[in-house]
């Protein structure tokens, strides 16, 4: 197993994320405080934001002849998955789960018993979906480096691109300049989505919905 995780993650990145998940999830269980959240209210509304924008555009390019798959990176307790699961617009689309840390990954088997084949250890999908979603993903950092886990996330973007048949979407933490503040990233707004068009291309981006500082951004493939 040591080995298989090593392939995951640079450790000097994300060791530190990696304990301070866990810690919150020993602490909280499997709860939004669990992984940071304030509430279930904002964190159900990032859930919201980031499903419209894949909804958006597979009107828009007429995707809908099928239903979607997604892989929900950073998936933590499942809280996506739950929420997806209660909603009946979701009904018939595919999921899977992906965590760099192995007690979430336990954690979403536990609880949901019945999807846990869905459930990888991982940063990026095992198999191609149709999009790959990130929901606060990178916004705990327990480096002191901004500029350095910048390129981390973009690099992570550019490595899951390959996997996802018809886009990425992802939410930032944004103020006027690019700083770290009690463990939280927040990106410089017009830089790093400079950053993302040079590397990745076209982009679309909204302000999401009842959160601040929150950016909702969509890549298509």
């Amino acid at each position: 197993m040591r080995r298989r995780l090593a392939a995951f993650w640079p450790f000097s990145i994300e060791a530190g994320v990696i304990r301070a998940y866990s810690s919150a999830l020993g602490r909280h269980g499997a709860t939004p405080q669990g992984v940071f959240w304030n509430s279930a209210k904002s964190q159900n509304a990032r859930f919201a934001a980031l499903l419209a924008m894949i909804r958006a555009h597979r009107s828009q390019a007429d995707a809908a002849d099928h239903p979607p798959t997604i892989a929900d990176i950073g998936c933590g307790y499942g809280a996506l998955y739950g929420y997806m699961r209660r909603r009946a617009e979701y009904a018939d689309w595919g999921y899977s789960g992906l965590d760099i840390n192995p007690a979430m990954i336990r954690s979403c088997r536990q609880r949901f018993p019945d999807g846990a084949t869905g459930f990888e250890i991982g940063a990026r999908p095992v198999r191609p979906v149709d999009y790959a979603l990130y929901s606060g993903t990178f916004n705990l950092c327990m480096i002191d480096d901004a500029a350095r886990w910048q390129r981390y996330i973009l690099d992570q973007l550019a490595d899951c691109r390959p996997y996802c048949r018809r886009g990425m979407v992802l939410n930032l933490l944004c103020r006027r300049q690019m700083t770290i503040t009690n463990n939280i990233f927040y990106a410089d707004r017009e830089a790093i989505l400079y950053e993302l068009r040079c590397r990745l291309g076209d982009i679309h981006v909204t302000a999401t919905p009842g959160l601040k500082h929150d950016t909702t951004v969509f890549i298509p493939v």
